[in-house]
């Protein structure tokens, strides 16, 4: 991994910020966010690539063949500065080509959780998947993307390792019903969490691509997708930097369809709204109105020596009648 600086060329440093669609520099302009930093590497050559599906017996998608020729894996990075004091929050990472091994079930798994292994776990739940498989074929629902087909650790699932998500568990791309000794084709994006449950993210790998961007590497965001849900320590994290998304994601597990929720918004939106009558509600609180006194007319004669009052009484109704109209601030 090469990180981005000086040392590199400036093509690689702006290919890497188109690669994640602006989301270093947009992330540096956030309240409190510090130490953004973005890894890339050499792209893989294309002979790697071929040795591995030959090797694996799969064949590499192309949207994931692509990223690799075009950078040898990814880590973005980012801290929060709190009273003085730097944590670091968020990280995006697609582990670099050569990382990009199968798990199966003679793979050791000290990484994940020390007890039970993926045999025993396979030979447990070998019945309950059966029955699953079966429910799942005449299962007209598709909402949510919601899958009852879960990989399997023997020989029916190739399993390889995208990202190891700091101990919280594994991103994999899965290769589903695969046959001995032929290519396995069009695999998902699953994920694989400390108790080896596992939970579907996407049908590929641009889809998930956009799913860790979205979700700028918030801590666990991949729990956000599954039935499990985010710890209090990551909704508060969220509610500070993606609260749109974290709402987003409650309505995914709700199972809540987004164009009906837009429908409702647009809804509440036309209601017509409630004119309220201000002198009605306000009555007997605000001061009348005092009303202006009509003019007397001037007087033909006045003796000398008698003062007038015209122009007074004049005066003061006009006063009066700007002060009355100042009672009402909505006119």
């Amino acid at each position: 991994m090469v990180e981005v600086g000086e040392v590199q060329k400036p093509a690689l440093s702006d290919l890497l910020e188109r690669l994640t669609l602006g989301v270093s520099t947009s992330l540096e302009k956030r309240l409190g966010v510090c130490d953004v930093s973005l890894n890339g590497g050499n792209p893989a050559e294309r002979h790697q690539i071929v040795a591995w599906e030959q090797r694996n017996a799969c064949i590499l998608p192309e949207d994931l063949k692509n990223f690799y020729l075009t950078t040898d894996g990814l880590l973005l990075t980012w801290s929060v500065l709190l009273e003085d004091n730097k944590f670091p929050v968020g990280r995006m990472e697609i582990n670099p080509f050569s990382n990009l091994v199968k798990i199966s079930s003679s793979a050791s798994t000290a990484t994940i959780t020390n007890t039970p292994s993926f045999a025993d776990i396979e030979s447990c739940s070998s019945d309950e998947d059966d029955s699953e498989d079966s429910e799942s074929d005449n299962d007209e629902n598709t909402h949510t993307k919601k899958r009852t087909i879960k990989p399997h650790f023997d020989g029916r699932s190739r399993i390889f390792e995208l990202e190891n998500c700091q101990g919280h568990g594994k991103v994999c791309l899965v290769y589903l019903n695969t046959s001995p000794g032929l290519p396995a084709h069009k695999p998902e994006i699953w994920f694989l969490d400390r108790s080896l449950m596992w939970h579907f993210l996407s049908k590929d790998f641009t889809s998930y691509y956009r799913l860790m961007l979205m979700h700028l590497g918030l801590p666990q965001w991949h729990f956000a997708l599954t039935d499990i849900g985010l710890s209090l320590q990551a909704q508060q994290w969220f509610n500070m930097y993606a609260p749109v998304r974290l709402k987003l994601d409650q309505q995914y597990l709700l199972g809540t369809d987004l164009e009906e929720t837009k429908q409702d918004d647009k809804d509440f939106t036309n209601t017509p709204s409630c004119k309220i009558d201000f002198a009605r509600l306000f009555k007997g609180k605000l001061a009348e109105k005092p009303k202006p006194k009509q003019l007397q007319p001037p007087t033909p004669s006045k003796k000398k020596g008698q003062p007038s009052f015209s122009s007074a009484t004049s005066t003061k109704s006009t006063v009066s009648s700007r002060i009355g109209r100042s009672t009402k601030p909505w006119t």
